[in-house]
C-alpha cells in the first residue's frame, strides 16, 4: 500500500475538519449554558441521587416537578467530563461533528462528485450549521436525523429492504432517550411514509408497491414512536417535548428558537445553502422529484422559522444531494463535457479493497486516540491536549469564581442568588452551592412566569420586590452590566446592595 491508502481524500477531509472544529470550538462550543447543567445532572444521575424527578438547582421552583428528560446524553456527557473537563467534551464534540460530516462528504464523493465540489458543499454545510455546535445532547438530534435521511434515501433507492428499516427502532430509542428531536425523526419518517404512499397511488416514482409494504413501514414507525416510552420516567419523557414545543415565549427567551435573522453572518450561509439546493433540486426537472428529496426542504422552512433547525436542513440536504445530483441536467452537462468534475456511476472504478479502507481510518483513529491520552495524562498541547478548552471571559463571569465560590454556602440549604436567565447553568457548575433564580431549564419555569421575568428589567424594582416577597429575601445577585433599564441599574441605585465586584460584562452584588 502506498501513502495514499492512509490518506485518501475522507481522510484528509475528517482530518481537516477535526482540527478546524478543535481549533475553532475552543470556547466557541461553550456559549450556552446547557453545556454546565446537563453535565451536572448526568453526574447526579450516576452518583447516589439516581433518576430524580424533581428540581434541586433554584430556590424558586425547589421541589417542583421536573424530569431530566435527555438523561442519556446527559450521562454521556458526565463521562466525557470525568476524563478530562471540558477538554474531552470539546474533543468528543468535535469528533463527533467530523465524522458525521465527512461520512457525509464520502457520499457525495461515491456519488460521482469530485472531491474538490464534495469538500465545497461540506464546509457549505458546516457553515450553515455552525450556529448551533455547542456541547450539548442536542447534537444527537443532528446525527440521527442524518442517519434516518440516509435510511430513507437508501430505500427509497431500493439500496435496502424492509428488514434493515428495523433498524431505525433502537437508532430511536438513543435518540429519544438522548434528545427529544427525536420527535422531528418520526415526523420526518411519517412525512417520507405518506409521500411514498401517495406517489404510489398517482403513478410517481415510489418504493412502495403493495399495501403490505405500507403495513411493514406503519408497524417500524410504530415502533420508533414506542422507544419514547421505554425510560425512567415513562410517559413523561415525551410529554416533556411536547410541552416545550408548545412554549410561546421561547423566541424571544432563545435566540435559537427564533426566527432566522439575516443581519446575522450565519444566518446567510442558511440562505446560501438552501438557495444551492433549491438550484440543483430544480436541476432534476421535468422529472418527478422523489419524496426523500423534499424533506430538506421541509427542514430548511422550519429553519427559517427556527434557526434550531438550521443543521437538519444542512445534514439532510448532503445526503439529498448526493442521490439527486446524478440524476441532474448539470450531471448530464458535465458528463457531455468529460469534466472530471462528475464521474458517472458505472465509469467508478473497483470497489476499494477493504485493506485499503481500513488504512485510511488509522490516521483519524490515532490522532483521536493520541489526544484523548493527552488528556488522560493532563498533557497541555495545544488544540489537541489537555488545557485547550477555555470559556469565553466575553460572555461568562470567570473573573468571580473565587468570590462565587466563596460565598456559595452562606446558607445551610443553599446560597440564595438572583441571577441572570444565561448564568443558572453557569453557577449550578461552578458553585453548586448557590441556589439560582433562573436556568434555562425553560419548563420547569413555564411561559406565563418567563414572560414576567424577560419584561422585568423594565420595571425592576417591583418585580425584585414581589420576588423576595414570593420567594424569601436574596442573599446576592449576579447580573449583567448595563445601563438602564437592567437589573444592575437598580441594584446599583439602590441602598440595600452592595457591589461586591464588577467586571465588563457582568456585577456582583
Amino acid at each position: 500500500m502506498t501513502w495514499r491508502s492512509f490518506f485518501p481524500p475522507a481522510t484528509l477531509l475528517f482530518l481537516a475538519l477535526w482540527l478546524i472544529l478543535l481549533a475553532g470550538g475552543q470556547s466557541r462550543f461553550f456559549q450556552d449554558p446547557g453545556t454546565f447543567w446537563h453535565t451536572v445532572v448526568g453526574k447526579q444521575i450516576m452518583s447516589s441521587h439516581g433518576f430524580f424527578d424533581t428540581d434541586q438547582f433554584t430556590f424558586t421552583f425547589n421541589g417542583k416537578i421536573w424530569i431530566p428528560h435527555q438523561w442519556l446524553g446527559e450521562c454521556l456527557m458526565a463521562v466525557a467530563h470525568g476524563i478530562d473537563g471540558f477538554d474531552t467534551l470539546l474533543l468528543a464534540t468535535a469528533t463527533i461533528l467530523a465524522g458525521l460530516f465527512t461520512w457525509l462528504g464520502v457520499r457525495l464523493i461515491r456519488c460521482g462528485l469530485h472531491p474538490s465540489l464534495a469538500v465545497v458543499l461540506v464546509a457549505l454545510a458546516v457553515a450553515a450549521s455552525s450556529g448551533h455546535f455547542h456541547v450539548r445532547p442536542h447534537l444527537a438530534t443532528i446525527v440521527g436525523i442524518a442517519v434516518l435521511m440516509i435510511f430513507l434515501c437508501d430505500f427509497e433507492n431500493a439500496r435496502i429492504g424492509l428488514g434493515p428499516m428495523c433498524c431505525l427502532i433502537p437508532l430511536f430509542w438513543v435518540w429519544s432517550n438522548i434528545h427529544g428531536g427525536a420527535l422531528g425523526g418520526l415526523a420526518s419518517f411519517g412525512f417520507a411514509l405518506l409521500g411514498w404512499s401517495i406517489a404510489w397511488k398517482i403513478g410517481w416514482p415510489s418504493p412502495i408497491s403493495s399495501y403490505r409494504q405500507v403495513g411493514w413501514l406503519g408497524l417500524i414507525l410504530l415502533g420508533c414512536a414506542a422507544t419514547a416510552f421505554i425510560n425512567p420516567y415513562g410517559v413523561r419523557l415525551p410529554g416533556t417535548w411536547l410541552d416545550i414545543y408548545q412554549m410561546k415565549s421561547l423566541p424571544r427567551l432563545i435566540r435559537e428558537h427564533a426566527p432566522i435573522d439575516l443581519t446575522d453572518r450565519n444566518a446567510w450561509m442558511i440562505v446560501l445553502f438552501g438557495l444551492l439546493y433549491i438550484a440543483l433540486l430544480a436541476g432534476t426537472f421535468p422529472g418527478k422529484p422523489r419524496i426523500v428529496w423534499l424533506l430538506p426542504l421541509v427542514w430548511l422552512i422550519l429553519g427559517c422559522m427556527r434557526v434550531r433547525h438550521a443543521p437538519l436542513f444542512a445534514v439532510t440536504g448532503l445526503v439529498a444531494i448526493a442521490d439527486l445530483f446524478p440524476r441532474t441536467r448539470y450531471a448530464e452537462n458535465l458528463e457531455a463535457r468529460g469534466s472530471d468534475l462528475f464521474t458517472p456511476l458505472e465509469a467508478f472504478p473497483e470497489p476499494v479493497p477493504m485493506r485499503e479502507k481500513l488504512a485510511g481510518w488509522a490516521a483519524p483513529a490515532a490522532l483521536v486516540l493520541l489526544s484523548l491520552l493527552l488528556q488522560i495524562a493532563s498533557v497541555p498541547v495545544p488544540v489537541i491536549g489537555h488545557g485547550w478548552a477555555k470559556l469565553d471571559q466575553d460572555i461568562w463571569p470567570m473573573e468571580m469564581l473565587d468570590e462565587l465560590q466563596t460565598r456559595q454556602n452562606d446558607r445551610k440549604e443553599g446560597t440564595r442568588i438572583f441571577n441572570e436567565y444565561a448564568y443558572g447553568g453557569f453557577l449550578i457548575y461552578h458553585a453548586p452551592g448557590c441556589r439560582v433564580f433562573v436556568d434555562d431549564r425553560c419548563e420547569l419555569f413555564g411561559d406565563e412566569w418567563l414572560s414576567a421575568f424577560l419584561d422585568a428589567p423594565i420595571i425592576a424594582p417591583q418585580y425584585i420586590e414581589g420576588a423576595e416577597k414570593q420567594y424569601g429575601l436574596f442573599d446576592y445577585a449576579l447580573v449583567y452590566a448595563l445601563p438602564a433599564p437592567s437589573f444592575d441599574a437598580y441594584f446599583r441605585s439602590s441602598p440595600e446592595w452592595i457591589e461586591v465586584q464588577r467586571t465588563k460584562t457582568a456585577v456582583l452584588y
